[in-house]
């Protein structure tokens, strides 16, 4: 079914983070899925890109983190059952204080489990949507980064 077809149609605009611990990466899996994306989630009205990567952190895992280096944006499609869904993913490299790949950080959401996952296993975790692996490789093999990130929320500035 084409996605004009859809009778349901979802737009997403989101904000992921790379967490990254020697040459491993912290992913996120939503239980009963074949598949893993990074930590993050729902841009809100009113609010920043790296509020949101904040602030969906501290929901996910309890914990507090600095959000940095700009590493690109992603665009995706996919269906599920009865809908089309399109997102924009903004993806920024995150640190977390006391962290790192020896042990599993704890959801503070049912639905969710957090790990890690060595880099050069992204595509046997099914890591999505895919072009995050290109990002990824280009920040770690060359620290290529998005050219550039402004926004108003930085600066207090509003609209």
């Amino acid at each position: 079914m084409k996605y004009m077809d859809h009778p349901n149609k979802k737009y997403h605009v989101l904000a992921r983070g790379v967490v990254i611990s020697s040459d491993y990466i912290l992913v996120a899996h939503c239980i009963g899925m074949d598949n893993t994306f990074l930590p993050g989630g729902h841009v809100e009205f009113n609010e920043g890109l790296k509020d949101t990567l904040s602030r969906e952190i501290g929901e996910e895992l309890g914990l507090s983190c600095e959000v940095s280096g700009y590493l690109g944006t992603v665009e995706a499609e996919f269906e599920d059952v009865d809908t089309y869904h399109q997102e924009i993913n903004h993806v920024f490299t995150v640190k977390i204080p006391d962290i790192n790949h020896k042990r599993n950080p704890s959801s503070k959401e049912g639905h969710l489990e957090f790990y890690w996952i060595h880099i050069k296993d992204m595509e046997k975790h099914n890591l999505q949507p895919h072009p995050v692996r290109i990002l990824i490789m280009n920040y770690l093999e060359n620290k290529v980064q998005g050219s550039h990130f402004l926004s108003t929320f930085d600066d207090g500035s509003g609209v």
